[in-house]
This record gives C-alpha cells, structure tokens and sequence, in this order.
C-alpha cells in the first residue's frame, strides 16, 4: 500500500509518499491562498496513493481543502494525525497532551528514534521550537520562538528608523559584526536563534545527565544553521518520518 504523508506547516506544506516502508524524497511548497485544484495539482499528481495521512498546524481551511482534494483523487479523506499521550516509545511531558503541537510530537517521535536515545529536537520554520527527550523517551517540554524571518519581520514593523535603513541598506557578506542595518538585522536575528539552540542544548545536557544528540529541521534551517556551534545531524523530512511511524507506513 502506498501512503502520502502530509506535513501542512504554518506557510509551507511538505509531502512524500511511503511504500513498503520506504519514504520517497519530500518535497515542499508555499501553500498560501492554495485552491482545492492547487492541492490536487501538487500533491496527486503523481503516482496514486492508498491512503492520506496528514499532520497540520495551519488554519482549518488549508485542512479542509487538502480533504476535498484528497477525496476527488482517492475516493476517501485524509486521516489526520494528532498528538497523542503516548506514542511510538515517546511519552508526552505536556498536562494536555492536545496542547502540544502535532509538528513538535512528531519531530520529537521521528528524533527520538533516529537518535537511538536522548535527543534535542530543533525546527526552524516560520516559528522556531526545541523539544528535549529524556534517554527513556519522556518528552521533557520545549520553547517557542520566532523564526528568523518572522524575528526581522517584527522588528521592522515595531520601528521606524529600522524598517528605513534596512531598506536602503545592501546585503553584506562579511563574517564578524555587520557593518550595515540590514546585515545587522537579519544576521543578528539568526545569530540569535543559533545561540538560543546551542544553551538549549547545554541546558538539555544538565537535565538529563547525559549528553544529548542534537537533531534540526524545518525550511528556515539554512539561515541559522553556519551560526551554530553545537554539532547537529540535519533530518529535513523529520515530521514526515514521525507520521510514518505513527501511521503505521
């Protein structure tokens, strides 16, 4: 049976389809103001699929047209995922399990099993987050951030002076301190989450008594990812690979 796998983020939507337990390669798009032709068109245009099974922290429109879509394709709906008390080895740290998002139990799953033991798992997207599990699968909470562009985007609307002079500013290239707004800005926005990732992962160190392996995906990674010093493995389909694992694909 060949399953298509749905990750349907804040303002991208990955997809690969799982046969016989093999993940073909994701893909991705922006998905913003997507039609039910436009779902179809992306997604199922190529070979068939058995079942749909997605995972989604968007609005319920992006999920519903996804649904109508998968329906005039397949002849059934998606099954959506959602996060759960207890799944897969990993168990849930929330109080309400509900209020961890689908994309963070995920990841957090799919981290857990390719790191073999305690992890910290880190998605830089439109937000940015950090999950930590403990050696014996317990997930023990996480933060949220904004993502890099999401962090340059509030510091031009919430300034004036900022937003004029990093329009007018060039992009730089240099490797230390920036000599222009604009570098200044950007550059320092990812600095700042790498920094943020990198005490995570000390902090993650001090709690768990152990040294964890430091796990990184989600679309905006290549910004942050040359201002880390942490050594990490970059998965890009992680939340993927945990919706295999919980769908059974």
């Amino acid at each position: 049976m060949t399953v298509l796998l749905v990750d349907v983020g804040n303002s991208r939507v990955k997809w690969a389809r799982c046969a016989r337990g093999v993940l073909d390669a994701q893909q991705a798009a922006d998905h913003a103001a997507w039609t039910v032709n436009d779902w179809r068109a992306a997604l199922f245009a190529g070979a068939a699929a058995e079942r749909v099974v997605a995972a989604s922290v968007a609005g319920g429109a992006s999920l519903a047209a996804l649904d109508e879509a998968a329906r005039a394709a397949t002849g059934r709906g998606i099954e959506r995922i959602t996060t759960q008390r207890e799944a897969a080895g990993v168990v849930n740290g929330y109080a309400d399990p509900g209020l961890l998002g689908a994309d963070r139990w995920l990841a957090a799953i799919a981290a857990y099993r390719h790191a073999g033991g305690a992890c910290v798992v880190a998605d830089i997207g439109t937000a940015a987050t950090v999950d930590v599990v403990a050696a014996d699968g317990r997930h023990r909470g996480g933060y949220i951030v904004p993502g890099p562009r999401l962090m340059v985007a509030s510091l031009l609307h919430g300034t004036s002076d900022l937003a004029s002079f990093h329009a007018t500013s060039p992009p730089g290239a240099g490797p230390a301190f920036a000599d222009n707004t604009r570098d200044a800005i950007e550059r320092g926005c990812r600095l700042a989450l790498a920094a943020w990732v990198d005490r995570c992962v000390a902090d993650a160190g001090k709690l768990l008594g152990t040294a964890p392996r430091l796990v990184l995906t989600g679309g905006a990674l290549p910004e942050v990812r040359p201002y880390l010093e942490a050594r990490g493995e970059d998965v890009p389909d992680l939340v993927l690979r945990g919706l295999a694992v919980v769908a059974g694909a």
